[in-house]
């Protein structure tokens, strides 16, 4: 406070030698308040009583506008709560007040301190800071603290309202008495306080409080070991003599805001040359020469170490002299150190512009422009306050003018304390910029060493967790780890953000992958299986193609089908290049072309089967009743037509109104599996279906077909054949419903269609191409029809010879004819039934047999 004063009588020393007011001196009066309100009370009212009044008393008015004080401004008070109480009273008179300290948010309400102006910012910039500084360094568990006045209780309510915006929750906040001179009060508020610090599990405490105040806890956790980390109002962020205390590395970390540093020109040089003996009255400069100089009894014993007693580190004296004055012997005695070490710059600096704004403001008012100033105009104090609103000059950082709610808005300095060489330095580590709200930092080893520091209720829940909140605190909380498909990139995130779609993630990650798009590709093993088994296929087509070509003619060939064998290779051959469609990377318009390729196809080949099986209940079905219904039905050509006909309106109508489609499966955490979606499944149905049915009926006709003659034993094979398709079918249906969502599936169907592609190769070709290339003795028509001649006389049939001779009215019929009905001829091997007469005789006369039942034959003329 003392350096105050002298920054204050400097400023107005420097203002009366320079022509800012020319022939104008402005003259002053300090008072030590000594941090009492009602020491301020009693000072304002000296400030208050009328000009060249005897006594120190205040006149009572109905309107001030003409009352003229004994003073024009008031500097002061450093402290919040006395500059609220000295602002009332000023406010009734209009006298401008101008604090260089007083930070509380109430202050900057216009409305009810319309007179009230300060060099520094509200204490709502400071919290804010504080807050941001918090949170920069993921602090969310910490305490406060504040002296239950004006200034400590603002302050901390502003901290916690600031704080709850970054989720920062308070462990505790307590309220110190202010009554410092009430030893008994203020021990016990300390004691309990103390307590609760020691037992919290917060390591960073916020404290707003006075230098008294903080003196006094701190030295209370001196002795129970207590240290923590400490964030300082800018009240004691600098103050020395909290620096000063024994052990004072012991509370812990320190660092907190100050107003923005500044220096006054040539201060130092002033603070170094003061007079021992200064011709004015000035008390504060005796006291302090009495008190340094050890020339009163109210020294103590000064040794330059701690003091067991008063827990208090103090300088080591260059001067030790006697008790009694001897200021005419050292009149160089002030030149040291002590008081340019213990400058507070930011305050200092706050009374410089104080002063140095009540200047400027009454430069205007009495017209000093011109180096001419009006020393005969009648100055009110309120003329003073409105001139002060539009004050504007360059200070050291730039501009300086009050805003309006009357403050300077120049920012604050973070600073550290650094303990070195058993004293406290204050080390600038940033800043915060009240403009644009914004902390920097200008110390790398600070932010280092800060981040350390751990103050959470709970552990810092890593990327890829989420908190857990509990019912105690919402900083209290546990982590629990994301599930597959979420993730959390942050610290302390409150929930795990699900994955985009093309992304997966495993439990407890903090990031998402890409997903691996997965199809049934051409290097796997199971595809190049498939693509041998349909090109071994293709090969075993061809050559069965070249080997009926070459004995077209030969029974076995005919037995076979005939000119049908080229219809149902050349389907079978589409079936196994419709397998090549099932492999690799699916795209829309293979999708969409795969089944009803193969289901065309299919039914192609099921057709020229369903034509086989009617020819046979044709030539060995002796049921005229049968044969006549199916003799009227049997077109091959048609029937062929018509039956792959139905199927191609099936499909037709499935791509129409449904067609198939690739789709992304991503029902698997980790893959994108890329398969073709059947569009309507009942049109897939239907397709399999119609196969279904067409091989139903071939079973039934084969089946009944199944006596024919060993040589004739295509309705054995074509029971096989849609046997082995029915089981492999349905088969594939179940499959087809449970395992949709594999990348295998394709393979599965394509296995299907070989099987039952390899099925008809196996039972309907394979048989005759032996008989065909090594059994060529038998394929002779002659062998053909004594066999079947045979196997029709064991079954008590008759059979019409025919000799090798050109007479064609040579027959002889044996066996016992017993009926009269209309004769028919079977042309063996298999052919349509004919009449039975000399032309029919004359078409097959190189024919060696003819089989005639009794049924067959009718009575001619009189002859059978």
């Amino acid at each position: 406070m003392f350096l105050q004063a002298q920054a204050m009588i400097y400023s107005i020393e420097q203002i009366n030698n320079s022509t800012l007011l020319p022939g104008v001196k402005l003259g002053y009066e300090i008072y030590d308040t000594c941090s009492d309100v009602i020491a301020a009370i009693q000072v304002t009212t000296r400030f208050l009583s009328k000009f060249n009044s005897s006594v120190s008393s205040v006149e009572v008015h109905c309107n001030y506008t003409d009352y003229v004080p004994i003073v024009k401004a008031v500097v002061g008070d450093a402290y919040s709560e006395i500059s609220i109480v000295v602002a009332r009273m000023l406010n009734l008179y209009l006298i401008p007040q101008v604090s260089y300290g007083a930070s509380a948010e109430i202050l900057s309400d216009k409305i009810r301190f319309p007179s009230f102006f300060r060099t520094i910012p509200s204490d709502v910039h400071q919290t804010e800071a504080m807050a941001k500084l918090v949170n920069h360094f993921k602090w969310n568990w910490v305490g406060a603290i504040g002296s239950d006045d004006d200034y400590g209780q603002a302050g901390m309510n502003s901290f916690i309202s600031n704080a709850g915006k970054f989720n920062i929750c308070i462990a505790f906040h307590k309220l110190i008495s202010s009554y410092i001179h009430h030893q008994d009060v203020n021990e016990m508020s300390i004691d309990q306080i103390a307590e609760t610090i020691k037992n919290s599990s917060a390591e960073v405490i916020i404290l707003f409080a006075k230098v008294p105040i903080v003196i006094q806890l701190f030295t209370t956790l001196i002795k129970q070991n207590v240290s923590k980390t400490w964030i300082a109002s800018d009240s004691w962020s600098t103050s020395r003599q909290v620096a000063s205390l024994c052990h004072i590395e012991k509370v812990g970390n320190i660092f907190g805001f100050s107003f923005k540093n500044g220096t006054i020109p040539n201060f130092v040089d002033y603070l170094q040359k003061l007079d021992l003996c200064p011709k004015g009255a000035n008390r504060f400069i005796e006291e302090y020469k009495k008190l340094y100089l050890n020339c009163s009894d109210r020294c103590v014993n000064d040794t330059g170490t701690c003091n067991a007693n008063s827990q208090q580190y103090k300088p080591l004296n260059t001067f030790n002299l006697s008790s009694h004055c001897a200021c005419s012997k050292a009149n160089n005695a002030l030149n040291d150190h002590d008081l340019i070490e213990n400058i507070q710059p930011g305050t200092t600096y706050g009374v410089y512009l104080a002063i140095t704004a009540i200047a400027h403001a009454l430069q205007r008012i009495i017209n000093c422009e011109q180096r001419n100033c009006n020393e005969n105009i009648n100055l009110q104090s309120w003329q003073l306050v409105n001139e002060l609103k539009d004050v504007n000059f360059m200070g050291e950082h730039g501009p300086f003018q009050f805003d309006n709610s009357g403050d300077f808005r120049n920012g604050y300095d973070l600073i550290s304390w650094k303990i070195a060489k058993a004293s406290v330095q204050f080390v600038s580590v940033g800043g915060y910029n009240v403009v644009n709200s914004e902390i920097n930092f200008t110390n790398y080893t600070f932010l280092k060493t800060t981040k350390v520091i751990l103050s959470n209720c709970s552990r810092t829940c890593t990327p890829g967790e989420r908190k857990n909140a509990s019912n105690r605190s919402p900083c209290c909380y546990g982590c629990t780890p994301c599930p597959v498909g979420y993730y959390a990139a942050r610290n302390d995130s409150n929930l795990c953000e699900e994955c985009p779609n093309d992304h997966w993630s495993e439990a407890g990650s903090p990031t998402c992958q890409e997903r691996t798009i997965e199809f049934l590709r051409w290097s796997e093993i199971a595809s190049i299986v498939l693509i041998l088994a349909a090109s071994l296929g293709t090969f075993v087509i061809f050559a069965i193609t070249i080997i009926i070509t070459k004995s077209l003619h030969t029974p076995a060939v005919k037995a076979a089908g005939g000119w049908m064998c080229y219809i149902m290779l050349f389907s079978l051959l589409l079936n196994f290049v419709s397998v090549i469609l099932f492999i690799g990377e699916p795209f829309d318009y293979i999708c969409k072309i795969r089944q009803p390729f193969f289901g065309v196809s299919f039914t192609l080949c099921v057709s020229c089967i369903l034509v086989k099986s009617i020819r046979i209940i044709l030539a060995f079905s002796f049921n005229p009743i049968t044969r006549k219904r199916i003799k009227y039905v049997f077109k091959p050509v048609p029937i062929i037509i018509a039956t792959t006909g139905i199927q191609v309106i099936i499909c037709a109508m499935w791509l129409c109104l449904n067609s198939p489609h690739i789709i992304k499966y991503k029902g698997f955490p980790k893959i994108i599996l890329l398969l073709c979606d059947e569009g309507s499944h009942v049109a897939f149905g239907i397709m399999l279906g119609y196969i279904a049915l067409l091989a139903c009926v071939c079973f039934v006709l084969a089946f009944k077909g199944r006596k024919a003659p060993d040589k004739y034993n295509e309705a054995k094979l074509v029971t096989f054949s849609m046997l082995i398709y029915l089981i492999v079918w349905i088969s594939f249906v179940p499959a087809y419903i449970n395992i949709q969502a594999d990348k295998y599936f394709p393979a599965i169907e394509s296995v299907a269609i070989l099987a039952s592609s390899y099925g008809i190769l196996c039972c309907h070709f394979f048989p005759n191409c032996y008989i065909i290339c090594f059994k060529k003795e038998s394929n002779v028509e002659l062998k053909y029809l004594v066999h079947v001649r045979e196997y029709f006389k064991r079954r008590g049939q008759f059979v019409c010879p025919i000799p090798n001779t050109r007479r064609d009215s040579e027959i002889y019929i044996t066996g016992q004819l017993t009926t009269s009905v209309p004769m028919r001829l079977n042309f063996v091997p298999g052919g349509p039934a004919y009449p039975f007469n000399k032309e029919h005789f004359k078409m097959f006369k190189t024919t060696q047999s003819y089989i005639v039942t009794p049924n067959m034959l009718r009575k001619r003329r009189g002859s059978w």
